[in-house]
């Protein structure tokens, strides 16, 4: 139960700098609260707050960027994780809350060293966008935190900043509307969820004000280092929550 006003705070503090971020690189909000925000709260509270509350930062944005979105990338993405979902959510129920910890981190850092490589896969077929999308479908549902393998692709397939923005979040709004739908039908939506919601949304509103003129200064090589320092330190944060 929250009962307290500093797990309050945490969890407003954590859903205000992961608004922020969102806005700024197009991804990061459940990447950075989920791991912030069990500082203060368990895991697997934090996954269904960052699901109810993210669904408002990514819809926004996706309606705001839409005509920037690569359409054939958000269709393939999304059909890939729709079928990964469940396969998450049978994770969410069953694996204990430090293990989702450890997991989270190491998917993360995976995420880093792929991209820090430079990887290159603008000439590769759909069938890896596909298997991106089911992987960020089960880490949607069990993690909370599927923008890695997301990430990874966009940013392997070289697209632009506004272009990497208005297609992942567009694919974070349509995985969120069925991965929030299955925390409900499987009664991992609690009071304490709804409450804590609802305590955060002005946290979040800040966040995304605050986040757009900074965005106007975050392109080309400093947009790639932005993500990289995002990943690690909502890694590194992950593993050590799991780990004390």
């Amino acid at each position: 139960m929250l009962v307290t006003t500093a797990q309050l705070i945490v969890v407003g503090a954590a859903v205000f700098i992961a608004a922020l971020m969102q806005i700024v690189a197009g991804f990061g909000f459940a990447l950075l609260a989920v791991p912030l925000m069990t500082l203060a709260i368990e895991p697997k509270l934090a996954v269904v707050v960052s699901s109810m509350t993210g669904i408002f930062v990514t819809t926004w944005q996706a309606v705001h960027s839409r005509a920037d979105a690569d359409r054939a990338l958000v269709k393939r993405l999304t059909i890939a994780a729709y079928i990964g979902m469940p396969f998450g959510l049978l994770v969410f129920i069953t694996v204990n809350d430090n293990v989702l910890r450890l997991l989270l981190g190491i998917a993360v850092l995976i995420a880093v060293i792929l991209l820090a490589l430079r990887v290159n896969l603008q000439h590769v077929g759909p069938r890896f966008d596909y298997g991106a999308g089911f992987i960020s479908g089960v880490l949607n549902t069990s993690l909370s935190t599927n923008g890695p393998p997301l990430a990874f692709l966009l940013q392997a397939r070289q697209l632009p900043p506004a272009r990497f923005r208005a297609t992942i979040t567009t694919v974070f709004a349509f995985s969120n509307i069925l991965g929030l739908s299955l925390f409900i039908a499987s009664g991992k939506v609690t009071r304490d969820g709804i409450v804590t919601s609802a305590v955060t949304i002005p946290a979040m509103i800040l966040g995304q004000l605050l986040g757009y003129p900074i965005r106007k200064h975050v392109h080309g090589e400093r947009f790639r280092r932005l993500v990289l320092v995002l990943l690690t330190c909502a890694a590194i944060s992950s593993i050590v929550n799991a780990l004390i």
